[in-house]
């Protein structure tokens, strides 16, 4: 998330380098569609030692409920390391239709409730600024997301669509700037990933995403993961014009562990090069007949159906 002098109308979302192990966090219509329950929770520290540097916690969980349904829920806390942090929930639900015995199509809708709070405690060059004058602030705001995802056996490729509504945050913005209401614009993400089983023992995955809003250029993040045994993992990537990543994970039972180093790309690296990123995910089993072997492996769905 970004502040500009007389509005937050930069990046709106927060940033994760491990979309691939926890789709669920950037698309409702992953809800319900795994063969577990997976509860995660993630912990991001960017551009870590400078003073005041943005952190993320995330906790999530979805599964899914008879009749093709699914639910799912996020909790979040969003420190962008300056003036303005954000906590939240996120509540979703999907659909899963069948388009045969091996593809399925999943629609998602989730409504979010986000807390704000400005605190200008800052030092500034202009301490008459009128976007500053208003002290402490907090305010409660409401967005929705849609999410479309089709999968099969070993890739899946959908989109989501982040503040559907365009709200405002209801923080002040400066009454000299004509239009300026710091609403939350309307952000795309499209994504997909593909399982390449090279033989009994390893597969490659390669999976990706671009990001973009009504106001600003597409981000392309790209990762390739190779699994050994559908246990362990490493992983190379990048996200353009921000950071080239790094990363391991595995599964010990029903508990799932993971990071990500981001080497910073940008001139953002100058204050600090390093960004760390930690998973743990616990996979509660249910009894519908599904099963898994792995942390983000082949899961095998009813019907034969392989979803990541």
């Amino acid at each position: 998330f970004g502040i500009a002098i007389s509005s937050a109308n930069a990046q709106q979302l927060f940033r994760r380098s491990q979309f691939m192990t926890n789709p669920f966090l950037s698309n409702p219509a992953i809800a319900g569609t795994l063969p577990e329950t997976p509860v995660t929770m993630t912990f991001r520290n960017q551009w870590t030692g400078f003073d005041g540097a943005p952190e993320t916690l995330t906790l999530s969980g979805h599964t899914a409920l008879p009749n093709r349904l699914g639910i799912g829920a996020i909790v979040y806390n969003d420190d962008t390391g300056g003036a303005i942090k954000r906590s939240g929930v996120e509540l979703a639900g999907s659909y899963t239709i069948d388009l045969n015995n091996y593809d399925a199509v999943s629609f998602g809708l989730s409504v979010m409730a986000n807390q704000w709070s400005f605190d200008n405690d800052l030092d500034v060059w202009d301490v008459d600024d009128p976007a500053l004058q208003f002290g402490q602030e907090q305010s409660l705001s409401f967005d929705a997301q849609f999410g479309m995802m089709v999968f099969g056996d070993g890739y899946s490729f959908g989109f989501a669509i982040p503040h559907l509504i365009q709200s405002s945050t209801g923080l002040q913005a400066s009454t000299l700037v004509s239009g300026a209401e710091n609403e939350q614009f309307r952000h795309f993400r499209f994504m997909g990933h593909y399982n390449f089983q090279i033989n009994d023992e390893f597969r490659l995955e390669p999976s990706g995403m671009v990001r973009l809003t009504e106001r600003t250029p597409a981000q392309l993040d790209v990762y390739l993961r190779g699994w050994y045994a559908d246990m362990a993992w490493v992983a190379l990537g990048f996200r353009t014009n921000d950071a080239a990543i790094v990363g391991v994970g595995g599964q010990y039972g029903p508990v799932g562990l993971s990071y990500t180093y981001d080497i910073t790309s940008t001139s953002a690296r100058y204050f600090s090069p390093h960004t760390h990123e930690v998973t743990l995910t616990y996979f509660v089993p249910r009894s519908s007949g599904f099963s898994s072997n792995s942390m983000n492996s082949s899961r095998i769905l009813g019907r034969n159906r392989i979803v990541k």
